[in-house]
């Protein structure tokens, strides 16, 4: 279609043009949830997503949905086409993708909190079994092992060489290290700003984890340079950029990947970069922990029936089970492609996420601060070892 500053081009997917042909009455579906994106089902087979975000030059949804189809990854809706204006001066700006629709039970996130909840209930409740008890607990322990497992198989797809040159892997540098250990220390000296100005805090818990940080900054930071400096000549592809359980759908037991545009907030380019792909699987590991804080929390109805010891003891068992399942598998789909990086790299990469969520919760949802204070004091403590606390 001509317009007054150049065109606005449909380009389905060659072998996808079946897909797209759907009635001239087919229902619609407006899904209501928030989102940084406008999204539609139509016909119960094509999702249309419109963006809200224009920017010019290629969009990661598009360019990463349009790859993994062509390569083969099947557990992620396959792009169908986008929708684009291409300028006067012939500069892209993607306006919509179309993707196949994945049957779903919903994302992963609201599937953990429905499985947690329902595991605290039936440890409440003592007519509850056992057995029924250790099944909501495998249920999730699974879902957990097959998210990593597709996201193993992704990141392996995204390690292949190619040709084309956004998707060619390459090895970490020098100057990419520094940049790492600039920007996590960065985050981590906000975090630390952060939670030094709060005066109060709610439980004392809290307080001795904020008191051992504070304590500890000078050797965290020390320790980031060592641990970043184990990336040097490992892998960089492109990667997810934002995943987490909400980025993931339950479908009859399978994990499916979805929104691949990266954080929105972060310029078009950063977002098209290649990175470690352990930054995917720090993202899914704190998403984890995020939920099973959203179920110890005390106001939440599952947790009030349960004393407070006997309710963190489960739920830290679940997250820690969970975590274990979920790292087992991706390490065995990711078994073949050996330079990655070890448990330094990603300690590293978990670090710097629980202090950026740390900045992010001080300034946006300061009731929800203690979720990465604890976190980042577990990572701390476990990566200073002796060295960590305010007594050490």
């Amino acid at each position: 279609i001509d317009t007054g500053d150049g065109q606005i081009v449909f380009e389905p997917t060659p072998d996808r043009i079946d897909v797209l042909q759907r009635p001239a009455d087919a229902p619609v579906l407006w899904l209501s949830a928030e989102q940084s994106n406008s999204s539609l089902i139509v016909d119960d087979a094509v999702m249309l997503k419109i963006f809200r975000r224009i920017a010019s030059g290629q969009h990661p949804e598009a360019e990463m949905g349009r790859y993994l189809t062509a390569q083969g990854f099947a557990n992620a809706p396959l792009l169908l086409g986008e929708v684009a204006r291409i300028d006067a001066a012939g500069e892209r700006h993607s306006l919509a993708v179309a993707q196949s629709f994945v049957r779903n039970q919903g994302d992963a996130w609201s599937w953990t909190l429905n499985q947690f909840n329902r595991a605290l209930d039936d440890l409440a409740t003592r007519e509850a079994s056992a057995d029924a008890r250790d099944d909501n607990v495998e249920d999730y322990l699974s879902l957990a092992g097959t998210i990593g497992r597709q996201l193993g198989i992704m990141h392996t797809v995204l390690a292949r060489p190619t040709d084309e040159e956004a998707f060619t892997p390459r090895r970490a540098g020098p100057k990419d290290v520094v940049e790492w250990i600039r920007r996590a220390n960065g985050l981590l000296e906000n975090a630390f700003v952060a939670i030094g100005q709060r005066a109060n805090w709610e439980n004392e818990t809290t307080e001795v984890e904020v008191r051992d940080l504070l304590a500890a900054q000078a050797k965290l930071a020390a320790a980031m340079q060592r641990l970043g400096e184990t990336g040097k000549g490992n892998l960089m592809t492109r990667i997810h950029g934002d995943f987490h359980l909400g980025q993931v759908l339950v479908a009859s037991a399978d994990a499916y990947i979805i929104d691949f545009e990266g954080e929105p907030a972060r310029p078009l380019a950063e977002r098209r970069g290649k990175a470690n792909p352990l930054r995917d699987v720090a993202g899914l590991l704190r998403s984890i922990d995020y939920a099973a804080a959203t179920t110890l929390d005390p106001k939440n109805r599952a947790a009030a029936g349960l004393p407070e010891v006997k309710r963190r003891k489960f739920v830290t068992r679940l997250r820690e089970g969970a975590e274990r399942a979920f790292l087992r598998a991706y390490r065995e789909a990711t078994a073949g492609q050996p330079d990655l990086g070890g448990p330094d790299l990603l300690d590293f990469f978990l670090i710097e996420k629980a202090a950026y969520e740390v900045g992010y919760e001080a300034a946006n949802r300061p009731a929800w601060l203690p979720v990465p204070v604890g976190g980042l004091a577990r990572l701390a403590s476990r990566v200073l070892g002796p060295a960590w606390g305010a007594d050490s």
